[in-house]
């Protein structure tokens, strides 16, 4: 019959944990250029996409804007104005504003696109969501939010860079070192050592998470309730990535491999993602395949919380898939985790 551990052996188990987190992160800050090599990633793509969304959208001629009757048009004529946008009648106008119950339509016409963000911005406030105001050229060819679409694919890529580039590569490297192996000679439980290596590295992933949600409230991309679905969502395929990391790491011997292998991985999450190229363009076959993809899960449900798009299933089943496939993989990383090489 087993017996519960006492007191002082909690304690120590403790003890022995905390002491792990502290060398953990002591290795990880060690070499300050680490840490900015880490988060170089994010904040690269971050500035690109904002780059590239201004290009695109940025430096437009403020429009003019014309409302058609509705249940909500002094509300939004006024919101308009409030923003400092003309509103004018239909002949005169280079966006035409169409608002239904909960949702509304912007038509921009005339040669040259006027600034639409502003636009959608003065729409929102007045309670229509986000998601629900689609802008339109004259042909009825949808406007891209260059910033909007990218931001899921942004922070799962500087998701990605700290559990891989900042977990799995070195792990294997204390493996490579012997480091691995005299812990091994210690009581240290390789569950605990794995978890032990989280904290610090997911403080990092928060800290990036809490940029994209600022961005994402500031924009008007997400709704109050939203944010904290969001913020669930990031959290549980941060630890989901986290698990594939020690998976990885587990029996690695060789550091300059795991590299190899994480600097490919966002390439394939990216393109099987749908931000960048959209899942619909896929036949049948390769799309039910990458609907297979952990990544796959968390990207959508990312966007369906920032970009407004609806994932395959609802987000809640997301976040239990998430969370099974993450469990599933921290326990058989701590199953076949090897201290030595010679092990292998």
């Amino acid at each position: 019959m087993r017996t519960a551990p006492s007191a002082s052996a909690r304690s120590t188990h403790r003890d022995a944990f905390r002491q792990l987190v502290l060398l953990s992160s002591r290795e990880l800050f060690r070499n300050i250029k680490t840490v900015i090599a880490l988060m170089f990633m994010f904040f690269f793509f971050l500035i690109l996409m904002v780059g590239i969304d201004f290009v695109i959208n940025g430096g437009r001629p403020a429009p003019v804007a014309s409302v058609a009757n509705g249940p909500h048009t002094a509300q939004v004529v006024e919101a308009l104005r409030n923003r400092d946008i003309a509103v004018r009648a239909e002949d005169a106008a280079t966006a035409r504003i169409t608002v239904e119950d909960d949702s509304a339509r912007i038509v921009l016409v005339g040669k040259t696109k006027p600034a639409w963000k502003h636009l959608v911005a003065a729409v929102h406030s007045t309670g229509i969501p986000s998601a629900d105001i689609v802008v339109t050229d004259a042909s009825g060819e949808a406007e891209t939010d260059i910033l909007r679409v990218n931001l899921a694919t942004v922070l799962v890529t500087g998701f990605m860079a700290i559990a891989f580039m900042g977990t799995s590569v070195p792990l294997v490297a204390l493996r490579q070192r012997g480091t691995l192996r005299l812990l091994g000679t210690t009581p240290v439980r390789r569950m605990a050592f794995i978890l032990a290596q989280s904290p610090v590295r997911l403080a990092l992933g928060i800290a990036e998470a809490i940029v994209i949600v600022l961005i994402a409230w500031s924009q008007g991309y997400v709704e109050s309730f939203n944010i904290v679905r969001l913020f669930v969502t990031l959290v549980l395929g941060l630890a989901m990535l986290f698990s594939f990391a020690y998976l990885l790491a587990s029996r690695s011997a060789n550091p300059d491999v795991t590299t190899q292998i994480t600097g490919f991985l966002p390439v394939i999450v990216i393109l099987t993602s749908g931000t960048v190229v959209p899942i619909d363009v896929f036949p049948d076959a390769v799309r039910s395949i990458t609907y297979g993809f952990p990544s796959t899960w968390f990207m959508q449900a990312i966007g369906a919380d920032i970009a407004g798009t609806d994932p395959f299933v609802s987000v809640y089943w997301l976040w239990l898939m998430m969370a099974a496939v993450g469990i599933a993989a921290a326990l058989l990383a701590a199953r076949l985790f090897k201290w030595d090489q010679g092990e292998l």
